[in-house]
């Protein structure tokens, strides 16, 4: 059991614009100096795993970072890219997937919400190499805002959390060892995300129900970031974590999908715990309980594939599901397939 509950030729200036331009010149340098540590860093740190390898050691121990996150970041900022399915490793361009679905939502009746969970080391690059900080790793918000300026409900969870980190530097908002973010990440996560969809015409017409979420309780665990030696010499990581009740679960208007990041605190195993998950969480923010279709594989494209074959034997599958929350890792942007998957598979 791995689990037990206890961020050219010169040209003269006058003096002042001798000022500006050295100001210019010396933060254009900076910001260069700083994209290159960070990606000196990553590509250190990928060159240092093994072959098959799924993570790398931070500087920090025991920090443990994915290396398809680092691959991800390794990519920069991704609203730069003329053709983004020359970063993907599967050749695709998840916009236009993206797109298609929240269109096909749209015609529904359906809004969608896209929450996309930024890369650990983008919170938390410090602990992958030293001397690195947060204003190095490349931001995800310039690429969000190009998806919002679509019409698409997009969550900023990125620069949430490196404002929180800053002024709650005690909070971890990751595990250390896991792949997922920390009780307290999902916490806030859902906390936020309620906010941006509690005033939902289908949200707030809802019938409410009363959630009790309880006092922080330590939870210990190995993530799953390490390896079964490391989990034997390794003392285990201890995070507190707030349990929600009774049951989040039930027939609801709002229909979350995604990965393991929907899972992990909430479905027990190797999910660490159960009732203290960014649903459960979400659920208590918004007084509503919240129907679930997640996968521990990829969370861009099993959970729209699930509900496609559902859809078949469920043909009414949408008549009561008004808002979806897609949650899911954001390293899927450049590692994700990204297949054209229908909202609702109509028999023929």
């Amino acid at each position: 059991d791995r689990t037990k509950i206890r961020p050219p030729a010169p040209v003269s200036f006058p003096p002042i614009m001798h000022l500006f331009r050295s100001l210019s010149l010396s933060l254009a340098l900076a910001c260069g100096s700083a994209a290159a540590d960070f990606t000196a860093a990553v590509t250190q740190a990928l060159a240092g795993a093994a072959n098959g390898q799924a993570a790398s050691a931070g500087a920090v121990a025991p920090w443990r970072f994915v290396n398809k996150e680092l691959t991800h970041l390794s990519k920069g900022d991704l609203a730069q890219a003329a053709d983004l399915s020359q970063l993907n490793a599967e050749g695709t361009d998840p916009l236009p997937v993206i797109q298609e679905y929240a269109s096909a939502l749209k015609v529904l009746g359906v809004e969608l919400i896209l929450v996309p969970v930024p890369a650990k080391a983008a919170i938390y690059p410090e602990k992958l190499a030293a001397g690195l900080t947060v204003a190095d790793a490349p931001s995800q918000k310039p690429f969000l805002d190009k998806i919002a300026s679509t019409g698409i409900l997009v969550a900023d969870l990125e620069t949430l959390f490196r404002q929180h980190r800053a002024v709650h530097p005690e909070e971890s908002l990751y595990c250390a060892t896991d792949s997922h973010w920390s009780p307290r990440g999902a916490e806030l996560a859902a906390q936020a995300v309620a906010k941006h969809i509690a005033a939902l015409p289908p949200l707030a017409s809802a019938a409410k129900t009363e959630f009790t979420v309880s006092a922080p309780e330590q939870l210990e665990f190995h993530g799953d970031l390490l390896t079964d030696a490391e989990k034997s010499s390794l003392p285990p990581e201890s995070l507190p974590l707030k349990k929600v009740s009774p049951a989040t679960a039930g027939a609801s208007p709002l229909l979350v999908i995604g990965d393991s990041h929907c899972q992990v605190f909430r479905a027990g195993g190797p999910m660490l715990a159960t009732d203290a998950g960014f649903i459960d969480h979400l659920a208590a923010a918004l007084s509503l309980p919240i129907d679930e279709v997640s996968s521990q594989a990829s969370g861009a494209d099993q959970p729209r594939a699930d509900i496609a074959r559902r859809t078949v034997k469920e043909p009414d599958f949408w008549s009561s599901r008004k808002v979806v929350v897609w949650l899911f890792t954001a390293r899927e942007f450049t590692q994700g397939k990204w297949r054209t998957i229908p909202a609702l598979v109509k028999k023929k």
